[in-house]
């Protein structure tokens, strides 16, 4: 190498290998900043043939499970947790692997933290939050934000809300078994399952979910609007087992729908296209 750097013409074209590797390299980190700046984040309101996120409770009410849908056509997703605990505002936030493109993927999200030697601390009297997911499809990138109440179901009342008040599910008879259910959680949604031709959503589609393989008791469901809905207007439960909506006898009382149901699930108020 001595011998090599003696020679003036080597010391040249090492050093003129040297600039261009070193001057490459930050052209090229300016050209990725420059590629991220030009990605302006869009807000993701609702799009029914969007992706959307559902919300499980974990059994123990320690932590929820994000179950995010139709996302094979995107290429980064990144969530951020927001919630309040006795006063003191929390969160969690993390990356899911797309790598394999897969139609949808599940999260366990932790209200609180786990130590390397497994031992938890988990925070306490979590009720509200927010749920923030930030997913990027080539050069565009969406902002998809969702709203959710955990709920440890009042066993004398056996009534569920969601965090805005406007959806109301109320067991019917005994309410004995939400001593097993234990916990809740309902959360509004930015998509939905397939609607039925002809068919278009009023208001927010909701999703009421107890601990995966628990199910919710039958009820009266009520969804209120910011407005009277046409007659035709019904609530809708999505049946899972049935790949299809199922539309319920409503009762119309001027902005206020209700109709009983059989379980919980994804609810909307559906009514025929104009």
């Amino acid at each position: 190498m001595k011998e090599l750097l003696k020679n003036r013409t080597n010391l040249i074209i090492f050093a003129v290998i040297a600039f261009l590797l070193i001057g490459g390299f930050f052209a090229y980190q300016r050209f990725v900043a420059g590629s991220n700046q030009n990605i302006v984040e869009e807000d993701l309101i609702f799009d029914p043939e969007g992706p959307y996120a559902i919300l499980y409770p974990r059994r123990d009410g320690n932590a929820l499970v994000l179950n995010i849908k139709r996302t094979a056509s995107y290429d980064q997703i990144r969530y951020e947790l927001s919630y309040n605990s006795e006063g003191v505002d929390r969160g969690a936030q993390g990356d899911i692997n797309t790598s394999d493109r897969k139609g949808e993927y599940e999260q366990e999200i932790l209200f609180g933290s786990c130590s390397t030697g497994g031992t938890c601390v988990y925070d306490k009297g979590v009720e509200n939050g927010t749920l923030v997911l930030h997913i990027r499809k080539g050069n565009k990138a969406y902002r998809m934000s969702t709203q959710w109440h955990l709920q440890k179901p009042d066993l004398a009342l056996g009534v569920l809300t969601s965090g805005d008040g406007h959806l109301i599910y109320k067991i019917s008879g005994s309410t004995d078994t939400l001593s097993i259910v234990k916990f809740s959680i309902i959360n509004d949604l930015t998509g939905a399952p397939k609607l039925p031709e002809g068919k278009q959503v009023l208001g927010k589609v909701y999703s009421l979910n107890t601990p995966q393989a628990k199910d919710l008791p039958a009820g009266a469901v009520s969804i209120e609007l910011a407005e009277n809905p046409p007659a035709e207007s019904k609530i809708a439960r999505f049946n899972e087992g049935q790949n299809k909506w199922v539309e319920y006898e409503t009762k119309i009382e001027g902005s206020k729908l209700s109709a009983p149901a059989e379980s919980g699930g994804i609810f909307a108020v559906l009514t025929p296209k104009k």
